[in-house]
């Protein structure tokens, strides 16, 4: 429902939230369940190496996803913020290995310092996460870079539109 000091088609907050937490779902399952696919043939071609948490498979379908799915309407700026989400997961997983129940202890680690477990659990390759089975990867980088290409992509597609 349009208030009477909201210019028409503007959506309200609320409205706004809900249409970011649909894209946020949205790109959940479609990339993620598409790219999943395209990353297992990139991974059995051997590309696990320093690409490995940025998940490029799942990064690109995320990418595609992101310019397709945008259209003339109010949810088309909802999707090019998805990547705040993303950006606040990511954060809350960098606090959670840096100082959750699970974090980081110089007795066990094999990283000599605190940062250094964070950026090998959430960014390093198969080799340096192998300790978790990489879980920070699949739980908090994957979703952060997917949802920062579902963003550039509908970025994309809006200035195509804008310049229509």
């Amino acid at each position: 429902m349009v208030s009477p000091t909201q210019p028409p088609g503007e959506a309200t907050w609320k409205e706004w939230s809900l249409l970011l937490l649909l894209h946020c779902i949205f790109l959940a399952v479609a990339s993620i369940t598409v790219g999943f696919f395209l990353e297992l043939t990139l991974d059995y071609l051997g590309a696990s190496t320093r690409l490995f948490p940025f998940t490029p498979g799942i990064a690109f379908v995320a990418f595609l996803t992101g310019y397709f799915v945008v259209s003339r309407g109010q949810s088309r700026h909802a999707a090019a913020w998805t990547w705040t989400v993303g950006a606040i997961w990511l954060a809350f997983g960098i606090y959670d290995t840096a100082w959750g129940s699970d974090a980081w202890d110089p007795r066990w680690s094999t990283e000599k310092t605190r940062l250094a477990y964070v950026i090998a659990e959430l960014f390093g390759p198969p080799d340096k996460c192998s300790g978790s089975e990489c879980l920070g990867v699949l739980i908090f980088t994957m979703p952060f870079t997917a949802s920062v290409m579902y963003s550039i992509g509908a970025y994309t597609k809006l200035r195509r539109l804008a310049e229509k």
